[in-house]
């Protein structure tokens, strides 16, 4: 009986994992939109800033 509570917890905390890792993924995912959507300062120039 023991070990099926092991398992179940065990099985419990993967499910949880998975569903965190995917979370995070997406967050990054999301950052990584918002950061390529910025204006790169390698294409600044004083000549189209005014």
């Amino acid at each position: 009986m023991a070990g099926d509570a092991v398992n179940i917890l065990l099985a419990a905390a993967a499910y949880n994992f998975k569903r965190a890792m995917k979370a995070l993924l997406h967050l990054l995912k999301i950052i990584r939109e918002k950061l390529s959507e910025r204006p790169s300062m390698n294409d600044f120039s004083l000549a189209n800033a005014f």
